[in-house]
């Protein structure tokens, strides 16, 4: 501060002229500090280089403070416009629709048989089929053989070494005794040859082709 002061005075030494109203001129010269009044010298008053002469070095960067805490949660914003409706998506495959369940009963007892009158039953070896309803195919199938006083789980298949070998969707062509190809319009079962002359039910269950 003093060698603020000092800068001043030599700059105000240069000379001031006071002019009196009422007098002649005379030149004054300030030689202390103590002639200036206090709040009358501004930096108007100042030359450049004087107010260079005041201005102080840059001190040393400060060390930097406390990370301050996180501020409080914004409030929520108000809801966005809803979005226009999107497209209409493709329509899906039709399920599966005209279910039923089939079944053909070969049966000795004439008046419960499918097969007509006279029929004797499934023997050693034979082959069983079932079929659709026009227009429909297999989605599954199976059998059950039935003997005289079964009650549903008595059939004599369960001690006389009866049993199935095939039993799959498809259906026969009788004049070739063989299976048709790409034929799933029923189901058909073969026997072993342990059977004799058993009572048999075969089920197919269906829908609708397409």
């Amino acid at each position: 501060m003093k060698a603020r002061v000092s800068a001043l005075v030599a700059v105000l030494v240069v000379g001031v002229v006071v002019v009196s109203s009422a007098v002649a001129a005379h030149k004054y010269v300030i030689t202390s500090s103590k002639q200036i009044k206090p709040g009358t010298v501004g930096l108007v008053n100042l030359t450049h280089a004087a107010r260079g002469a005041l201005t102080g070095a840059k001190g040393d960067a400060g060390t930097p403070g406390a990370k301050g805490e996180t501020g409080a949660t914004g409030s929520t914003g108000a809801t966005g416009a809803q979005g226009p409706q999107g497209k209409d998506g493709k329509d899906g495959k039709d399920g599966a629709s005209g279910y039923e369940v089939r079944t053909w009963r070969y049966s000795k007892v004439d008046p419960e048989s499918d097969s007509g009158p006279g029929y004797v039953g499934v023997g050693g070896g034979a082959i069983a089929t079932v079929a659709c309803s026009t227009g429909k195919v297999a989605l599954g199938g199976g059998y059950r053989f039935t003997s005289e006083g079964d009650n549903g789980f008595n059939s004599q298949a369960l001690s006389d070494g009866s049993g199935v070998i095939a039993s799959f969707p498809g259906r026969m062509d009788w004049n070739t005794n063989t299976v048709k190809p790409n034929n799933n319009t029923g189901w058909i079962v073969q026997v072993n040859d342990k059977v004799n002359l058993a009572d048999m039910t075969l089920y197919v269950i269906c829908a609708n082709a397409s």
